[in-house]
């Protein structure tokens, strides 16, 4: 009698997605913040970036942990000149932002639903409430 695949301990496809999309945050919290005069917005930015540079460590320190090898991304963050030269580009960015959260958000309730490691579902519960709230003060500050 045959027994059913078993489910991988880590969705790798997941874990790339979710390195991709904290990469672009980094970047284009950077990028706004060079566009940025509002002294709350650079605030929340600041924090933000230290956030996702955190979140960034503690996955590195993770996937090693786990002898677990990430491709470094190649992205595109589309910010091009046209943006740029927007009325306000730092809104246009901050959007983006904002959209690169909500997948890091996704990929947290992946990994915490479907991990068989207790160390990575941890560090998607602790990571996911910093991004909620995140995601949360960049609502705020957008619809004002």
């Amino acid at each position: 009698m045959e027994s059913a695949p078993e489910e991988p301990i880590i969705d790798f496809s997941t874990i790339d997605c979710l390195n991709e999309s904290n990469q672009k945050a980094i970047e284009l919290s950077s990028k706004s913040l060079r566009l940025t005069t509002d002294l709350k917005t650079l605030e929340l930015l600041l924090k933000i970036k230290r956030d996702h540079k955190k979140i960034n460590s503690d996955f590195k320190r993770l996937t090693n942990d786990n002898l677990i090898i990430i491709p470094k991304p190649i992205y595109n963050i589309d910010v091009s000149n046209d943006t740029i030269h927007h009325q306000k580009p730092e809104f246009v960015i901050l959007k983006k932002l904002q959209t690169e959260i909500k997948n890091q958000i996704t990929s947290f309730d992946i990994i915490e639903k479907k991990t068989k490691n207790n160390d990575f579902k941890l560090f998607a519960i602790q990571s996911k409430r910093i991004l909620n709230d995140n995601n949360e003060a960049l609502k705020t500050l957008l619809s004002s």
